[in-house]
Protein backbone atom coordinates (compact mmCIF):
# COMPACT_ATOMS: atom_id res chain seq x y z
CA UNK A 1 0.00 0.00 0.00
CA UNK A 2 0.99 3.57 -1.06
CA UNK A 3 0.42 6.66 0.35
CA UNK A 4 1.50 10.09 -0.92
CA UNK A 5 -0.03 12.68 1.73
CA UNK A 6 -0.50 16.52 -0.27
CA UNK A 7 0.41 18.99 2.48
CA UNK A 8 -2.27 21.71 1.54
CA UNK A 9 -3.59 24.83 4.03
CA UNK A 10 -5.25 27.14 1.67
CA UNK A 11 -6.83 25.30 -1.04
CA UNK A 12 -8.11 22.04 -1.71
CA UNK A 13 -5.21 19.92 -3.84
CA UNK A 14 -5.83 19.59 -7.53
CA UNK A 15 -5.74 15.68 -6.82
CA UNK A 16 -6.96 13.48 -4.76
CA UNK A 17 -7.40 9.31 -4.39
CA UNK A 18 -6.43 6.48 -2.74
CA UNK A 19 -3.02 7.08 -3.27
CA UNK A 20 -2.90 11.13 -3.19
CA UNK A 21 -4.53 11.95 0.14
CA UNK A 22 -4.71 15.66 0.75
CA UNK A 23 -3.64 16.83 4.51
CA UNK A 24 -4.75 20.58 5.98
CA UNK A 25 -1.90 21.95 8.24
CA UNK A 26 -2.41 25.18 10.26
CA UNK A 27 -5.20 26.54 12.21
CA UNK A 28 -7.31 27.65 9.67
CA UNK A 29 -10.76 26.51 9.64
CA UNK A 30 -11.74 23.11 7.25
CA UNK A 31 -11.35 23.09 3.47
CA UNK A 32 -13.79 20.65 3.58
CA UNK A 33 -15.33 18.69 5.96
CA UNK A 34 -14.13 15.69 5.24
CA UNK A 35 -10.52 16.90 4.51
CA UNK A 36 -7.70 15.27 6.74
CA UNK A 37 -6.21 17.67 9.57
CA UNK A 38 -2.71 17.23 11.25
CA UNK A 39 -4.37 18.62 14.59
CA UNK A 40 -5.56 14.84 15.64
CA UNK A 41 -4.24 12.18 17.65
CA UNK A 42 -0.49 12.39 17.85
CA UNK A 43 0.33 15.96 16.74
CA UNK A 44 2.21 19.06 16.99
CA UNK A 45 0.30 21.13 14.36
CA UNK A 46 0.09 24.47 16.68
CA UNK A 47 3.95 24.29 15.68
CA UNK A 48 3.24 25.03 12.41
CA UNK A 49 3.95 28.47 12.03
CA UNK A 50 7.41 27.66 12.72
CA UNK A 51 7.40 23.68 11.27
CA UNK A 52 5.83 24.22 8.18
CA UNK A 53 5.07 21.04 6.17
CA UNK A 54 6.58 18.63 9.22
CA UNK A 55 4.26 18.97 11.08
CA UNK A 56 2.09 17.16 8.75
CA UNK A 57 5.26 14.30 8.82
CA UNK A 58 4.98 14.28 12.02
CA UNK A 59 1.43 13.41 12.18
CA UNK A 60 2.78 10.66 9.36
CA UNK A 61 5.42 9.24 11.54
CA UNK A 62 3.16 8.84 14.46
CA UNK A 63 -0.03 7.75 13.13
CA UNK A 64 0.10 6.50 9.85
CA UNK A 65 0.50 1.96 9.80
CA UNK A 66 0.15 -0.61 7.81
CA UNK A 67 1.72 0.85 4.64
CA UNK A 68 4.47 -0.44 2.61
CA UNK A 69 5.66 3.26 1.08
CA UNK A 70 4.88 6.55 2.25
CA UNK A 71 5.28 10.41 0.93
CA UNK A 72 4.38 14.26 0.96
CA UNK A 73 4.17 16.64 -1.16
CA UNK A 74 2.34 19.80 -1.87
CA UNK A 75 -0.61 21.19 -3.20
CA UNK A 76 1.33 22.72 -5.63
CA UNK A 77 4.60 21.39 -6.31
CA UNK A 78 4.45 17.70 -7.26
CA UNK A 79 6.97 14.52 -8.76
CA UNK A 80 6.87 14.63 -12.10
CA UNK A 81 7.17 11.10 -12.85
CA UNK A 82 4.98 10.96 -16.47
CA UNK A 83 6.06 13.58 -18.68
CA UNK A 84 10.12 13.42 -20.15
CA UNK A 85 9.36 17.01 -22.05
CA UNK A 86 9.66 18.84 -18.29
CA UNK A 87 12.63 17.13 -17.70
CA UNK A 88 14.96 19.55 -19.76
CA UNK A 89 17.44 20.87 -17.83
CA UNK A 90 19.04 23.22 -16.35
CA UNK A 91 16.33 23.52 -13.73
CA UNK A 92 14.86 20.89 -11.32
CA UNK A 93 11.85 22.34 -10.78
CA UNK A 94 9.19 23.28 -13.81
CA UNK A 95 6.64 25.93 -13.74
CA UNK A 96 3.61 25.37 -14.94
CA UNK A 97 -0.02 26.72 -14.35
CA UNK A 98 -3.08 24.74 -13.09
CA UNK A 99 -4.65 24.54 -16.96
CA UNK A 100 -1.82 23.38 -18.34
CA UNK A 101 -1.51 20.82 -15.37
CA UNK A 102 -4.72 19.57 -15.62
CA UNK A 103 -4.20 19.05 -20.18
CA UNK A 104 -0.83 17.94 -19.28
CA UNK A 105 0.41 14.33 -18.17
CA UNK A 106 2.56 14.71 -15.83
CA UNK A 107 1.31 13.60 -12.89
CA UNK A 108 -1.75 10.97 -13.07
CA UNK A 109 -5.08 10.45 -11.45
CA UNK A 110 -4.73 6.65 -12.20
CA UNK A 111 -3.71 4.91 -9.34
CA UNK A 112 -2.92 1.80 -10.31
CA UNK A 113 -0.36 3.71 -13.05
CA UNK A 114 0.73 5.82 -10.46
CA UNK A 115 1.13 2.89 -8.11
CA UNK A 116 3.56 0.59 -10.51
CA UNK A 117 5.36 3.83 -11.10
CA UNK A 118 6.54 4.20 -8.25
CA UNK A 119 6.92 -0.25 -6.32
CA UNK A 120 8.91 -0.12 -10.13
CA UNK A 121 11.13 2.98 -8.66
CA UNK A 122 11.46 1.76 -5.18
CA UNK A 123 12.68 -1.75 -6.30
CA UNK A 124 16.39 -0.40 -6.39
CA UNK A 125 16.41 2.52 -4.45
CA UNK A 126 15.46 3.70 -0.94
CA UNK A 127 14.22 7.19 -1.47
CA UNK A 128 12.88 9.03 -4.33
CA UNK A 129 13.60 12.76 -3.76
CA UNK A 130 13.61 15.83 -5.89
CA UNK A 131 16.24 16.15 -8.21
CA UNK A 132 18.37 18.65 -6.31
CA UNK A 133 19.63 22.01 -7.42
CA UNK A 134 23.35 22.40 -7.62
CA UNK A 135 25.36 25.22 -5.85
CA UNK A 136 28.11 26.77 -8.04
CA UNK A 137 29.74 29.52 -6.18
CA UNK A 138 28.60 28.59 -2.59
CA UNK A 139 27.63 25.52 -0.23
CA UNK A 140 24.20 24.32 1.97
CA UNK A 141 26.04 25.83 5.05
CA UNK A 142 26.80 29.42 3.41
CA UNK A 143 23.45 29.00 1.72
CA UNK A 144 21.52 28.76 4.74
CA UNK A 145 23.34 31.45 6.64
CA UNK A 146 23.10 33.81 3.92
CA UNK A 147 18.96 33.74 4.11
CA UNK A 148 18.72 32.54 7.31
CA UNK A 149 20.05 33.19 10.86
CA UNK A 150 23.46 31.76 11.31
CA UNK A 151 23.43 31.12 14.84
CA UNK A 152 20.56 28.82 14.35
CA UNK A 153 22.84 26.73 11.90
CA UNK A 154 25.53 26.58 13.97
CA UNK A 155 23.55 25.43 16.70
CA UNK A 156 21.75 22.48 14.62
CA UNK A 157 25.17 21.13 13.82
CA UNK A 158 26.84 20.94 17.52
CA UNK A 159 23.81 19.26 18.40
CA UNK A 160 23.90 16.69 15.95
CA UNK A 161 26.96 16.12 16.68
CA UNK A 162 26.60 16.08 20.83
CA UNK A 163 23.42 13.15 20.08
CA UNK A 164 25.17 11.83 16.76
CA UNK A 165 28.94 12.14 16.82
CA UNK A 166 29.01 9.44 13.10
CA UNK A 167 27.94 12.16 11.68
CA UNK A 168 30.64 15.23 12.20
CA UNK A 169 32.25 14.30 8.72
CA UNK A 170 29.44 14.31 7.10
CA UNK A 171 28.48 17.62 8.26
CA UNK A 172 31.52 19.43 7.02
CA UNK A 173 31.37 16.64 3.43
CA UNK A 174 27.70 16.86 2.76
CA UNK A 175 26.91 20.57 4.47
CA UNK A 176 29.88 22.64 4.99
CA UNK A 177 31.34 21.56 1.40
CA UNK A 178 27.85 19.97 0.24
CA UNK A 179 26.95 21.55 -3.10
CA UNK A 180 23.44 19.75 -3.54
CA UNK A 181 20.25 20.25 -2.45
CA UNK A 182 17.26 18.38 -2.51
CA UNK A 183 14.62 20.98 -1.89
CA UNK A 184 10.61 21.44 -0.41
CA UNK A 185 11.12 17.76 1.69
CA UNK A 186 9.41 16.00 -0.44
CA UNK A 187 10.02 12.19 -0.79
CA UNK A 188 8.72 8.96 -1.40
CA UNK A 189 9.83 5.80 0.95
CA UNK A 190 9.07 3.01 2.69
CA UNK A 191 7.68 3.52 6.48
CA UNK A 192 10.34 2.22 8.13
CA UNK A 193 12.95 4.62 6.68
CA UNK A 194 10.01 7.44 6.69
CA UNK A 195 9.84 6.35 10.34
CA UNK A 196 13.97 6.53 11.46
CA UNK A 197 14.80 9.57 9.30
CA UNK A 198 11.76 11.49 11.45
CA UNK A 199 12.70 10.04 14.97
CA UNK A 200 16.49 11.47 13.84
CA UNK A 201 15.00 14.60 12.80
CA UNK A 202 12.16 15.41 15.28
CA UNK A 203 15.24 14.59 18.60
CA UNK A 204 17.48 17.31 16.80
CA UNK A 205 14.48 20.02 16.03
CA UNK A 206 12.78 19.75 19.36
CA UNK A 207 16.50 20.56 21.14
CA UNK A 208 17.34 23.51 19.30
CA UNK A 209 13.58 24.74 19.97
CA UNK A 210 14.52 24.89 23.13
CA UNK A 211 17.73 26.76 23.24
CA UNK A 212 16.57 29.25 20.50
CA UNK A 213 14.36 32.45 20.40
CA UNK A 214 11.69 31.96 17.22
CA UNK A 215 12.00 35.04 14.79
CA UNK A 216 9.50 37.37 14.99
CA UNK A 217 9.74 38.10 11.22
CA UNK A 218 6.72 35.93 10.00
CA UNK A 219 9.33 34.20 7.08
CA UNK A 220 12.25 33.62 9.22
CA UNK A 221 9.92 32.01 11.58
CA UNK A 222 9.60 29.21 9.60
CA UNK A 223 13.18 28.21 10.85
CA UNK A 224 12.62 24.40 11.80
CA UNK A 225 10.74 24.23 8.40
CA UNK A 226 14.01 25.75 6.53
CA UNK A 227 16.93 23.74 8.67
CA UNK A 228 14.96 20.40 7.96
CA UNK A 229 15.49 20.83 3.90
CA UNK A 230 18.97 20.95 4.67
CA UNK A 231 19.33 18.04 7.14
CA UNK A 232 17.43 15.50 4.59
CA UNK A 233 20.36 15.86 2.12
CA UNK A 234 22.93 15.00 5.37
CA UNK A 235 20.65 11.92 6.53
CA UNK A 236 20.35 10.44 3.05
CA UNK A 237 23.97 11.04 1.95
CA UNK A 238 25.51 10.19 5.07
CA UNK A 239 23.30 7.33 4.87
CA UNK A 240 24.25 5.76 1.37
CA UNK A 241 20.83 5.60 0.45
CA UNK A 242 20.15 5.19 -3.26
CA UNK A 243 18.42 7.90 -4.19
CA UNK A 244 15.93 8.58 -7.07
CA UNK A 245 16.12 11.62 -7.89
CA UNK A 246 12.79 13.44 -9.60
CA UNK A 247 12.33 16.62 -11.65
CA UNK A 248 9.33 18.47 -10.22
CA UNK A 249 7.08 21.13 -11.17
CA UNK A 250 5.52 23.94 -9.20
CA UNK A 251 1.96 25.10 -10.05
CA UNK A 252 2.48 28.78 -10.67
CA UNK A 253 -1.23 30.06 -10.13
CA UNK A 254 -2.23 28.42 -6.45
Amino acid sequence: MIKIFIVTHKILPLLSNEILIPIQVGKNENITETILRDNTHDNISEKNNNYCELTAMYWIWKNIKDVKYVGICHYRRYFNFFNPIFNLKPSAQKKINSSNFKRTKIFTSNTLELENKINSLLKNHDIILMKPYKFKNTTLTQNYCKEHRQEDWELVKKIIIEKYPEYKKSIIKYLDEGVLFHVANMMICSKEIFDNYHSWLFSILFELETKINIPTDQYQARVFGFISERLINLYVYHNNFKIKKIPSFRITDL
